[in-house]
């Protein structure tokens, strides 16, 4: 059997393609993959940026953020991963040795010890890697041992469910990392998939005061944002941030900032400028090849604010998400707008990007099941 899958073979450069499916193994299994959600990863890694920090080596199937239907699986692996023929799953993208000191300190994302390679993950292995089949932009997904899987309602609606990353990205990094809790105030500086998915989590952990930045082009994405339980929205191309948060919290500060912007670096000034004495900020957003920035670190140091940065998820968080979408379905719905087929996985990458005049894009996926 084969599959069709695309392939990535140089900066901005998709190519369709055929692979061999292998056979499954009885601790191993194999995904037909129905929808891949895109991310702001998905545009860095198109435009070469992650192949020149050295994180992707081309060829490579992208797609980190696959859900499918199991269509074989070994015997050892159902009973490992509690899922049978036809259920319907979404993977985390890392795979992990599960006994690192790294992952027995709960921190199992950044384990590097399994297969030895830069970024043991899904959509960023190369295909000339084991059998190859690695990536959600792809009819299927040979799925390793070690993967991490979450079983999905079969009644959840498929654009829906392609969110679990956007939406435990969220409930991780605005809520779980700097323990946000009933009574603050927390600043979300960016308006995307995971600056809406902070406000979803922010709002069902009650946090009182929510408070939203984006550009005047945002607007329609500022209102949604209201919608999942902003208190507030900022247009920082029109007021300034700063000034206005001062506003909101008296002069005080907000207790938690997360920077999730993607691109621009200045929000990672405002934000340590935002958070009150003894605050938190939240360093999330990839700013691709302009990532330097110039930080007063005796501000920092006089004020003992906390900095932290996020690069994924963990368990629970994508647990919570996918509840959180379940009970939230109708609300959250507006957050899809893009689904492409296969063979047009450039295009859905350039609309997330904002590269196509007139489409207002938050959260696409790519279908190869359609």
């Amino acid at each position: 059997m084969k599959a069709r899958v695309m392939i990535q073979t140089g900066d901005r450069r998709l190519e369709m393609a055929e692979r061999e499916v292998p056979m499954v193994g009885p601790d191993e299994g194999l995904l037909r993959v129905e929808a891949c959600g895109l991310c702001g990863s998905d545009v860095e890694q198109y435009k070469g940026h992650f192949t020149q920090k050295g994180i992707v080596r081309y060829p490579v199937i992208p797609g980190h953020e696959p859900i499918g239907i199991i269509h074989e699986i070994g015997a050892e692996a159902s009973r490992t991963w509690g899922v049978k023929k036809g259920d319907r799953v979404a993977l985390e993208p890392h795979l992990t040795c599960g006994s690192c000191p790294v992952c027995l300190g709960g921190r199992y994302h950044l384990c590097r010890s399994l297969l030895q390679v830069a970024t043991p993950a899904y959509g960023f292995l190369s295909t000339e890697f084991g059998h190859g089949l690695w990536g959600g932009y792809g009819e299927f997904i040979h799925l390793h041992r070690r993967t991490i899987m979450h079983k999905l309602p079969d009644a959840l609606p498929l654009s829906v469910a392609t969110m679990y990353q956007a939406i435990a990205a969220g409930v991780c990094w605005s809520v779980h990392v700097p323990q946000s809790s009933f009574g603050d105030t927390v600043l979300i500086l960016g308006c995307g998939q995971r600056g809406l998915g902070a406000v979803l989590a922010c709002a069902n952990a009650g946090v009182r005061n929510i408070i939203v930045t984006g550009l005047a082009r945002d607007r329609y994405k500022l209102a949604l944002a209201r919608t999942l339980g902003a208190h507030h929205t900022i247009e920082v191309d029109r007021e300034d941030t700063l000034t206005r948060v001062m506003e909101i919290t008296g002069h005080k500060g907000v207790d938690v900032a997360l920077d999730v912007s993607p691109g621009a670096t200045a929000p990672i000034n405002d934000a340590i400028k935002a958070v009150r004495v003894g605050g938190t900020v939240v360093l999330a957003g990839l700013k691709g090849g302009q990532s330097s920035v110039t930080i007063d670190s005796d501000y920092v140091v006089t004020r003992e604010i906390t900095l932290r940065g996020v690069y994924s998820q963990s368990y629970s968080a994508y647990e919570q998400a996918l509840d959180l979408i379940a009970r939230n379905v109708e609300r959250v719905k507006p957050m899809h707008t893009h689904s492409f087929p296969l063979e047009q996985a450039a295009l859905a990458i350039e609309t997330l990007a904002g590269e196509r005049e007139g489409e207002e894009a938050i959260c696409v996926s790519i279908n190869p099941g359609a």
